[in-house]
């Protein structure tokens, strides 16, 4: 009798109505967090920013320090462009062929100069955080929620690359391969669902 009464209650709770919040993650502990979380929550944009971390990290230390500076600034200020702008057009077909390039130079071991590393982190840092701040502007965030995301990728940038640049053992330089393959597959298929929604 008494574990029925508890089923009955757990099935009432779960049942019971929320709000639903469909992209910014609401924390409760303000926009900062919100925006911290609406990074860690989003797949595309943490595999993309991961694939770009390794691809640098494999290119040095040199490049890696380059890229915990220029992603997050890029990341910023294309994030604060699309926050304040009033462009309304999405940008996942160029995240997943971006993803596709990052995951193909990774998986081919491509070596580039740190200059060339830079320029990527700038770029691919850039329309990661523009389409991101399109996001968060869709989610009525606003700047401080752009921080909390910068934060993110500031940490995220830094915990891959250094990794990468750490290891050079050549086992680890074959699961870095093995992972950059699995990141042009996962554009790939971004890229099939994209023109697969568009289509229907």
């Amino acid at each position: 009798m008494r574990r029925s009464a508890v089923g009955v209650l757990l099935a009432a709770a779960l049942c019971a109505p929320t709000p639903s919040y469909a992209h910014l993650v609401n924390s409760g502990l303000g926009p900062f967090y919100d925006g911290a979380l609406h990074l860690m929550l989003t797949p595309m944009d943490l595999v993309g920013l991961a694939a770009l971390s390794l691809f640098v990290g494999s290119q040095g230390a040199g490049a890696g320090r380059l890229l915990v500076i220029i992603a997050p600034l890029a990341w910023l200020l294309a994030g604060a462009v699309a926050l304040y702008s009033r462009v309304d057009a999405s940008f996942a077909v160029v995240n997943a062929g971006s993803l596709v390039l990052l995951g193909g130079c990774i998986a081919l071991g491509l070596k580039t100069s740190p200059a060339v590393a830079a320029v990527a982190a700038a770029v691919f840092g850039g329309l990661l955080g523009f389409q991101s701040g399109l996001e968060l502007r869709a989610a009525g965030a606003d700047w401080v929620a752009l921080i909390g995301t910068v934060a993110v990728v500031l940490a995220v940038t830094l915990l891959i690359s250094a990794l990468v640049v750490s290891y050079t053992a050549f086992a680890f330089r074959v699961v870095l391969r093995v992972l950059g393959s699995w990141a042009a597959a996962t554009g790939l298929l971004s890229f099939g669902w994209i023109m697969a929604s568009g289509a229907s």
